[in-house]
């Protein structure tokens, strides 16, 4: 189902746009995923850029409602669902600086940033004119190439199936999952955090190919295709990791040979420490003034 049709079936203005204020990487990879799935089209698309020189870069892609500042942007497509895509810094300053009552019109607000629980949103927000439903949306990295593990949670369910416009944009760009709020850190370090250890992971097992004998770039190139290979085959055959792991490890074998190691230097508990760590970090920051 395309934007267009879903808005018709939520009750929304036929001329609904997809607002973004920031235009950053999670940005344009939400929208480039969306664009290349045919859910939108680039007519769809609103966006507020700080600078000229990043509206003229939208422009030249064909993305011609691109503008530099958000109260003109929402004065002329007040109808708009809203995506906040500012740095968690930067939120209250821009809300500040919006007018009074601007976004009274709008029938939905989505965050993508770190860290403002739906409350504080709710809170700032309501300056504007703003009382209806608070999404957050968090994809991780991956967005940039169609693999997202998005998470999703709000503070009232929206109305008139409005959730579906944010379930369909983020399945644009992979899988999403719906959460309650108070498990949002948890699910943040495994999806959103978990990428760059898993880029540490990729890293030091090349590094052993190349300690080994290998290349680098074919010790990096194995090392890739062997975590998305082990990736798909939990995924695909719904088999347990541990299951998967004791399937590979042959008796008197080398690989049960490396597992032994890597259990005796706590590879498994570093992990699992730096899911608490991450988790514990995010909880602190969303306590931040």
């Amino acid at each position: 189902m395309s934007w267009s049709d879903l808005i018709d079936s939520c009750g929304l203005n036929v001329d609904t746009k997809l607002i973004f204020i920031g235009g950053g990487n999670m940005a344009g990879a939400l929208i480039k995923g969306a664009v290349n799935s045919n859910f939108i089209t680039k007519e769809d698309v609103v966006i507020s850029v700080r600078s000229n020189e990043s509206a003229a870069k939208w422009i030249k892609d064909g993305f011609s409602n691109t503008f530099t500042d958000n109260n003109e942007m929402l004065k002329k497509f007040p109808h708009g669902v809203v995506f906040i895509c500012v740095k968690p810094q930067l939120f209250g300053s821009m809300v500040d600086q919006l007018e009074e009552g601007i976004l009274y019109s709008s029938p939905l607000v989505v965050s993508i940033m770190a860290g403002l629980s739906t409350d504080t949103l709710a809170q700032k927000l309501s300056q504007s004119g703003y009382s209806h439903s608070i999404v957050r949306l968090m994809p991780s990295t991956p967005c940039l190439v169609g693999a997202s593990a998005t998470l999703i949670c709000y503070n009232s369910l929206p109305h008139n199936d409005r959730l579906s416009l944010v379930t369909s944009l983020a399945a644009c760009a992979g899988t999403c999952t719906i959460l309650d709020e108070k498990q949002f850190h948890a699910a943040s370090a495994v999806a959103a955090c978990a990428p760059a250890y898993v880029f540490l992971l990729i890293e030091a097992l090349a590094d052993g190919g190349v300690l080994a004998g290998l290349p680098r770039k074919d010790a990096l190139n194995l090392a890739t295709q062997t975590f998305q290979g082990a990736a798909k085959l939990v995924a695909e055959t719904g088999k347990h990791p541990g299951q998967l792991k004791d399937e590979v490890c042959s008796a008197g074998g080398s690989t049960i040979a490396g597992v032994r190691v890597l259990e005796k230097n706590g590879v498994r508990s570093a992990l699992i420490e730096a899911v608490k760590a991450s988790t514990e970090r995010s909880e602190e920051m969303s306590r931040m003034k």
